[in-house]
């Protein structure tokens, strides 16, 4: 895991670089021009993508990564005090230090960058909209920011003001965002986030993660590392680990594409071969709007393949995995889906799920686990 994960953050800042110097990739993308700007403004610091989480299966023993989370990402707390539960009860061994103090570290690494020194001491914030369901879990970040030395608190972005070029939230100016906004939230409310905004433009606050890892979240990245009709955009080929990791996976529009060494006309491939694929928007989250084809009878599966095909880049195809199940002590078995944490590009951490099924997305249950490992990770997770 620690080599996949690598080497598919290193793949990811390569494409970032590439996406800042070619017109011709940022169009496979597809942002729009507020969010284009925001990704080619410069955060300060590097690198370019400092913290997330990669979503994954083992298929056959390995990992094969299924989203890189750079966008929002959650879970950081609620790994450890699960963790820490696991261990209360069972006299695990301690996790030192403990993923939201890495967490912590790769924060204040891109501030001191930023700031370049200047200022010691940040008012920080984390910010997002106030009835996101991650909002006690961002409450619990704040407080064990403010228990470590950096004063925190949890902001509403429609509660931030930007004057005398400084941004300010309800308890005065603010240094350091730790962005749990999701971009496509931030750019479909622009109104609501527009002192942020205007703050990240001018430079007046260090906010981590910046809008530029906003291309390692789309899955348009997973199909820019898979497809070889896409590699020049961005010099690849991927490294060995990195083609390793990623499942086949194709930007869904009209004509042929390479399939187990053959061109396949790609609409034809997809509605003969429905229980091999899985639609995903390019840009969601929480698995919104994922089509799994051996879950979705024909006729439904037609339309979803027809409905990407008319919004070309809108949607990507993957192959489906299938990893297996497990059997869990309550006699169910479950599929394992384990998260990676990453800071600067180095794994840090773990979250534990298992699934009802082979799909990650709403209306296919999965529970949450403590993990307990050894590695060079350190005394972790």
């Amino acid at each position: 895991m620690e080599a996949a994960v690598s080497a598919l953050w290193e793949a990811a800042e390569r494409v970032t670089e590439a996406f800042l110097k070619n017109p011709a990739l940022r169009r496979v993308f597809g942002y729009g021009p507020l969010q284009e700007e925001a990704i080619l403004q410069d955060p300060g610091y590097g690198p370019a993508v400092p913290l997330g989480r990669m979503d994954l299966f083992f298929v056959g023993g390995r990992p094969r990564i299924l989203e890189f989370n750079t966008d929002g990402t959650a879970g950081w707390h609620y790994a450890a005090a699960l963790d820490a539960l696991y261990r209360e009860g069972t006299a695990g061994f301690p996790c030192e230090p403990s993923l939201p103090a890495r967490l912590l570290e790769t924060l204040l690494r891109c501030w001191h960058a930023w700031s370049r020194g200047e200022r010691d001491a940040p008012r920080a914030a984390l910010v997002d909209f106030r009835e996101v369901g991650t909002r006690a879990e961002q409450e619990a970040l704040a407080a064990f920011f403010t228990s470590r030395g950096l004063p925190t608190t949890v902001a509403d972005p429609r509660d931030l003001r930007f004057e005398d070029g400084r941004l300010r939230g309800p308890s005065g100016p603010l240094d350091l965002v730790y962005r749990r906004l999701v971009s496509e939230e931030a750019f479909a409310r622009p109104g609501d986030c527009s002192a942020l905004l205007e703050a990240y433009r001018e430079g007046a606050v260090c906010l981590v993660g910046s809008f530029r890892s906003d291309p390692a979240w789309s899955k348009t990245f997973l199909a820019l590392l898979s497809d070889p009709d896409l590699h020049p955009l961005w010099g690849g080929p991927p490294s060995t680990a990195a083609a390793e990791a990623v499942p086949w996976t194709r930007i869904v529009r009209e004509g042929a594409t390479l399939f187990e060494g053959r061109r396949e006309d790609l609409r034809r491939l997809l509605l003969e071969n429905r229980p091999r694929f899985l639609l995903k928007p390019s840009r969601s989250l929480e698995g919104r709007g994922v089509v799994a084809g051996p879950y979705t009878e024909g006729a439904p599966w037609r339309e979803a393949v027809e409905r990407a095909l008319e919004t070309p880049g809108a949607f990507v195809v993957q192959e489906f995995l299938r990893p297996g199940s497990a059997a869990f002590p309550d006699g169910v078995r479950r599929v394992p889906q384990p998260g990676a944490f990453v800071l600067a590009g180095r794994l840090a951490g773990f979250w534990g799920r298992a699934g009802q099924t082979e799909v990650i997305a709403p209306g296919h249950r999965e529970w949450y686990l403590p993990v307990e490992a050894g590695s060079s990770v350190g005394r972790n997770s």
